[in-house]
């Protein structure tokens, strides 16, 4: 609770940044929403001329599509302060939040919150609701609780990582390339894995565990998700966090700040 009451403090203190100009928060968030109108037009386009792709009809792609966006918005939202982290490193300001009673790594995760992508995300859940029960594709109450654990288990993939970034920006102070490799990947998943070769899927389930992010819970609320994809999920998450984590001790451990 403490430290959720820090994270909120922070949130508001960004909040108020990003409104102090209030012009610009609104063409930012503008350019958001234009972008995944765009998106969705594009794909509906693509849709359009063909009554399914990789098996799935044109309204179960969809839902892959929304489910990617909800699990990238949602990552974007919380572990935004990654983009922000190398300037503390370079500046030597993370001296100064590894001598609070913080977890160390939660300024450069939790440092800067994007409350513009919460305004995205409110109405995005609110239409991914309708969509599900105008089509009929909420078939069981039991695949909607499994969907929400393996939706925060997303959100834990995400954390590992923005860990494992943060880590390596700590040893390098590079971080831009990384993050922009990380969200080419994640672009992957908009569209269900299964079209991709078997050596592709296997890669993206284990090396970077994109499909544990978005097609595995997609596929638990359509009722098509195995017993052994959901421990395989769960396994991978707990692998990627306890590997993050201690390479963040080891980036700390190389660790001799800007001003030494």
């Amino acid at each position: 609770m403490r430290l959720f009451n820090i994270w909120l403090t922070f949130t508001l203190r960004v909040a108020q940044q990003q409104f102090l100009t209030v012009g610009s928060g609104y063409l930012f968030l503008f350019g958001k929403v234009l972008r995944l109108v765009l998106l969705f037009i594009f794909l509906y386009s693509i849709l359009s001329a063909t009554r399914s792709l990789a098996g799935y009809t044109k309204e179960q792609v969809l839902l892959f599509f929304f489910v990617f966006n909800i699990v990238d918005l949602t990552v974007q939202f919380l572990f935004r302060g990654v983009y922000i982290f190398r300037s503390r490193v370079v500046s030597g300001d993370f001296d100064l939040d590894l001598i609070k009673p913080l977890p160390s790594f939660f300024r450069p995760l939790f440092g800067w919150t994007d409350v513009l992508d919460f305004a995205i995300l409110v109405p995005l859940w609110m239409f991914f609701i309708y969509f599900l029960t105008v089509n009929g594709m909420v078939t069981s109450i039991t695949n909607v609780i499994l969907f929400l654990i393996l939706l925060l288990n997303s959100v834990l993939v995400g954390f590992a990582f923005h860990l494992f970034i943060s880590a390596v920006c700590v040893m390098t102070t590079e971080i831009d390339h990384l993050t922009w490799i990380y969200r080419d990947l994640t672009h992957m998943a908009r569209f269900p894995t299964d079209i991709y070769q078997r050596g592709i899927q296997y890669a993206l389930t284990f090396v970077i565990p994109v499909i544990v992010l978005v097609t595995i819970p997609a596929k638990a609320l359509l009722g098509i998700l195995t017993p052994q994809m959901v421990l395989i999920a769960f396994g991978v998450s707990i692998v990627f966090v306890i590997f993050s984590l201690k390479m963040w001790n080891y980036a700390l451990s190389q660790y001799t700040s800007a001003s030494s």
